[in-house]
């Protein structure tokens, strides 16, 4: 599940910077773009081995 999350994530930065400069964006999607991460990282800390957990 967690690899769909990321490539999810992956698609939509990549599509948000290939806008081109001259056609509107969308002013609320960086917003939630950095919050999907912060919260995509999240998932990864708790979803982690505990071997890297003692790191």
């Amino acid at each position: 599940m967690l690899d769909k999350r990321i490539a999810y994530y992956t698609k939509k930065v990549a599509d948000f910077g290939s806008i081109h400069p001259s056609k509107r964006r969308n002013p609320y999607r960086h917003e939630r773009l950095l919050l999907y991460k912060k919260l995509l990282h999240e998932k990864i800390y708790e979803n982690r081995p505990s071997a890297f957990s003692q790191i």
